[in-house]
């Protein structure tokens, strides 16, 4: 069912989860070689955003009527009919890229435009994931409510104006790594940061990315807390999204709660002391060097197995810290001062709650 309802939207946000469960993005076996926006670290450098159609094109989908549309880095394929969420999307996903490439380090530009699919509805939706995913596409249609990121393509349908947005931001960041990144990510760390990716508000027709700016994930964060549900950074090294199905809707949505603070925590808790090593993994990531420095760090065997099955406290350990008891310490302490009375209100307007360490 559409709807442009913002209660909409922990709906959608579940759905997105669930596909980055599904997605290669976050099964990806081999490596594809081929994310300023307000809200970006100064540090990484001014990537200007490049909104605007570049050239468009008919293209018919199953006997309906769209267009190709050309951004800088984009192809777009869309059947949608609304005109507000298409011009939209078009300008969203280069202000989104934007923001994936300064706000935690100077990345670089796709190797290609990236292919990104917006169809009118979820019978479209689902004729292209058969079209494009082939055997995976079984999969990928028992979304309920969502899209996902495969190959480097990013594929969505209407869900209503933030919520679409809300998930293209999400997987646009799955989309980038898959074609840009020569290592893959850690999965607590890919599927952290496109949690991270995902705040955003609007200003006139400008997305303004604020990835404090997330409330279904704070609120879900405090209910957890609230049940003694912290979840434990060993916890989160070790698991994957697909560990939560079956388990229940709350503990795959305390899944990526706990996955945005920890982004939070590593960029900007404890004097920001986790940042510039955040740094230099993604840049090893984008270079192909994550291997090495991993084994010279830890060892060759670990090494091999963080790459193999993109889990363990490898990653952790080379690049933020050995000792994995003192950082969970931190991060338990970091999330107590993230949902602290009065936090909420700060999270409402985009910024970091008074008493988090380091914020920026």
């Amino acid at each position: 069912m559409r709807t442009h309802s913002r209660r909409a939207v922990p709906l959608a946000l579940l759905a997105l989860a669930l596909a980055s469960a599904a997605s290669p993005s976050c099964s990806r076996s081999t490596p594809h070689v081929s994310i300023g926006a307000s809200g970006s670290d100064s540090r990484a450098g001014a990537v200007e955003p490049t909104p605007g159609i570049l050239s468009e094109e008919e293209w018919t989908f199953g006997g309906v009527q769209g267009s190709i549309v050309r951004t800088e880095h984009y192809r777009i394929f869309t059947t949608e009919k609304n005109p507000v969420i298409k011009s939209r999307m078009i300008t969203f996903v280069e202000y989104a890229l934007a923001h994936y490439r300064t706000a935690l380090a100077p990345l670089p530009a796709p190797p290609m435009r990236l292919d990104t699919y917006l169809m009118d509805n979820r019978p479209q939706w689902e004729r292209v994931t058969q079209r494009l995913a082939g055997e995976q596409a079984n999969e990928l249609t028992r979304i309920q409510r969502g899209g996902f990121a495969f190959n480097g393509i990013g594929v969505y349908y209407d869900l209503g104006l933030f919520d679409t947005l809300a998930i293209a931001a999400h997987e646009g960041w799955h989309q980038y790594t898959q074609r840009t990144f020569k290592d893959p990510l850690p999965v607590w760390l890919e599927e952290g940061i496109a949690v991270w990716m995902e705040g955003h508000k609007w200003n006139g027709g400008v997305p303004v990315f604020a990835p404090w700016t997330n409330l279904e994930r704070f609120d879900q964060l405090r209910r957890a807390m609230s049940r003694d549900g912290f979840m434990p950074l060993s916890k989160l090294i070790n698991s994957r999204p697909q560990d939560f199905l079956g388990e229940g809707d709350s503990l795959l949505l305390d899944y990526y709660a706990h996955l945005w603070a920890l982004v939070q925590f590593i960029n900007t808790a404890e004097g920001g002391k986790y940042a510039p090593k955040l740094r230099e993994l993604l840049d090893d990531c984008v270079r192909g060097n994550q291997r090495k420095t991993v084994a010279s760090r830890v060892s060759e065997r670990a090494a091999v197995s963080a790459l193999a099955t993109r889990l363990g406290p490898a990653v952790f350990q080379a690049y933020f810290s050995a000792d994995l008891d003192q950082a969970e310490v931190e991060f338990k302490q970091f999330v107590s001062r993230l949902i602290a009375p009065g936090a909420r209100d700060a999270i409402v307007q985009g910024r970091a709650p008074a008493g988090v360490a380091g914020e920026k």
